[in-house]
């Protein structure tokens, strides 16, 4: 190493020790330049690189350093870090492997096997190096949280709960630990506390949709479904394209008799995903609560045929949905128009939303003792309403548009 390769290269450890890593990056990649057979740099410059995100850089510079020296275990290690990242699970795991044959307790490899594992949905393999790692790091969250993930995964849910616990108790804002548990304790049906580990981890990481998603599946258990809705659509915002959310937000439509809501976010899931079975099933029990028991028979039978949606079925599912919309929209314009005379203002609408032919055409096919039925008002959506008679906040803190 020459006089400036070494200088740049303690620069550069100088300010990846001071948490300035991408400054860092630069002079690592400097002091390479001058020094480029140097392996401690090369090795240095790689792991800079892999921790800012660099993976294809940081993969080839890897395989490079390996290549040279086979027996360089960090290097073997961090290059099977950087293939799971890539989703090279195969290799990742090789790689591991190959390192722990060497030395049984490389902290970075056990690790890495058991996230490997886990991935491929091997949590009883994976059980093996994570506990392992317990007891080389037993007060670590990360730790704590794989062999918790390990245990929740082969039903040992008691197991589970005490590691997410202690790490937690080490890192209150933990946020995989924060999710395992309440991943866990939702199938416990122990809402409230899922509801609290939520918040928190919301709080925590305000642009993942998972823990909304979780806050609003305890929210259903609870029978909050005004506040579960809520949560469902800010998981939504964060993630448009999410399946599971869209089917969540069609249940809790579905609860509150909202059939419109129902439909139209059942078929928003199987037009993102026209092979899976949750949306169909979705609009199978969405048009199983209107009545259309053909219809959702139909549909419900193409879904284990593993057939698509019927264009008559289709049809049917988008006039239903605009006939329900245009029938709370005219609901909602004739209740203001009440309130307005009982507050004795003169101001009224000047029209009330018309339903166009499909939808005309949908409400006529509907079936006659479903026609005038008046929708229930769920158990659980309950007025939030203050001494002053406005709204209070929900438990996302947000103040929401009441539509009961």
């Amino acid at each position: 190493m020459t006089a400036a390769a070494r200088k740049a290269f303690e620069e550069a450890i100088a300010l990846e020790n001071s948490g300035n890593l991408d400054r860092a990056l630069v002079s690592y990649l400097k002091a390479q330049e001058l020094s480029p057979d140097d392996t401690e740099i090369a090795y240095r410059t790689a792991s800079a690189l892999l921790q800012t995100g660099y993976l294809d850089e940081a993969q080839s510079q890897l395989r490079r350093i390996v290549f040279a020296e086979p027996d360089h275990l960090n290097a073997r290690a961090s290059l099977g870090n950087c293939q799971l990242l890539l989703g090279d699970t195969v290799n990742a795991q090789q790689n591991f492997a190959d390192v722990l044959a060497l030395s049984p307790d490389n902290r970075n490899a056990l690790y890495g096997l058991a996230s490997v594992l886990l991935k491929e949905d091997k949590p009883e393999e994976a059980a093996a190096p994570a506990r392992r790692l317990v007891e080389l790091l037993p007060d670590t969250p990360a730790v704590l949280s794989l062999f918790a993930d390990t245990q929740a995964r082969i039903d040992q849910k008691a197991a589970a709960i005490a590691a997410y616990r202690k790490a937690l108790k080490a890192d209150p804002d933990y946020g995989p630990a924060l999710i395992g548990l309440s991943q866990t304790l939702l199938l416990r049906k122990r809402f409230d506390e899922v509801i609290e580990l939520t918040i928190r981890a919301n709080e925590r990481a305000p642009a993942d949709p998972l823990p909304l998603d979780l806050l609003s599946d305890a929210l259903v258990g609870k029978g909050a479904l005004e506040d579960a809705r809520e949560a469902a659509l800010a998981a939504l915002e964060l993630s448009p394209r999410s399946i599971p959310t869209h089917v969540r937000l069609s249940s809790i439509a579905r609860k509150f008799g909202d059939h419109g809501a129902a439909l139209k976010h059942a078929l928003a899931a199987h037009d993102l995903d026209k092979s899976a079975k949750e949306p169909l099933n979705a609009l199978g029990a969405a048009l199983a609560a209107l009545k259309y028991s053909n219809q959702a028979r139909s549909v419900l039978t193409a879904m284990s045929r593993g057939d698509g949606l019927e264009p008559a079925i289709r049809k049917l599912v988008e006039g239903l949905a605009d006939a329900d919309n245009n029938k709370t929209e005219t609901k909602a314009v004739t209740e203001q128009s009440h309130s307005a005379e009982e507050d004795g203002s003169s101001e009224t609408p000047d029209s009330t939303p018309s339903n166009t032919s499909e939808a005309e055409g949908a409400q006529q096919a509907k079936p006659d003792q479903e026609k005038d039925k008046p929708k229930e008002k769920p158990a659980g959506s309950k007025q939030h309403i203050g001494t002053d008679g406005d709204q209070l906040p929900n438990v996302l803190g947000l103040r929401r548009q009441d539509r009961s």
